[in-house]
């Protein structure tokens, strides 16, 4: 029994690392609320934690501005030790005026909304009775920075989560924690055009 749990914990660790490649990421720190039942909606409220560890896909000021993430609406269609939801909304807010906190949810999506976008489909899988993981798939678009990212990278950033239900690491009012990443499938490059001269000064 043992063995079997090591090895569904390192499935999941592969399932999270799959896109570990990209060298550009949202790494996020987020409580969740569950849903009672089939039918119900997910929520998630969280911050972005790279700083200036991890490239973000666009540029974002952490010296000046505090990033939170925002998931809403995702509709469990089906429960068990694997749950599948769908049809849920993520944004990415930037806000420099009000600090979130966990006790009040409203904080973390009070500032301006960067990046819009669709949740299409999650699903969470638990290995133990308080350890588990997420996958799901974001295409963004809408937000004040869309225009930031090509059409063409817009869309299929998977969005991975490893969940934890423990006391220790759940907020009160809140059901798990979710510490999870958004990424591109490929590293983004930005949209701007840049001149023959901008071009050739990059490789000088």
């Amino acid at each position: 029994m043992k063995k079997m749990l090591i090895t569904l914990m390192l499935l999941g660790q592969a399932a999270l690392a799959t896109s570990a490649f990209a060298v550009q990421m949202f790494d996020f720190d987020a409580q969740a609320k569950l849903p009672a039942g089939v039918g119900g909606a997910a929520t998630a409220i969280g911050r972005i934690v790279n700083g200036q560890a991890v490239a973000t896909p666009i540029p974002l000021d952490f010296a000046n501005y505090e990033y939170t993430i925002v998931v809403t609406g995702l509709t469990l269609d089906a429960a068990g030790s694997t749950s599948y939801f769908s049809s849920g909304t993520v944004v990415i807010y930037q806000d420099s005026a009000t600090p979130s906190e966990w006790a009040s949810p409203a904080t973390f999506s009070d500032g301006t909304a960067i990046l819009t976008g669709t949740l299409g489909t999650f699903q969470r899988s638990m290995f133990t009775g308080t350890l588990g993981s997420g996958i799901g798939s974001v295409d963004w678009t809408g937000g004040s920075l869309l225009g930031l990212l090509a059409p063409a990278d817009r869309g299929g950033w998977p969005f991975l989560t490893s969940v934890s239900s423990a006391a220790s690491q759940v907020q009160a009012g809140y059901d798990e924690r979710w510490d999870g990443k958004v990424e591109p499938r490929q590293e983004v490059v930005g949209s701007e055009q840049l001149s023959w001269s901008e071009l050739k000064a990059g490789y000088r």
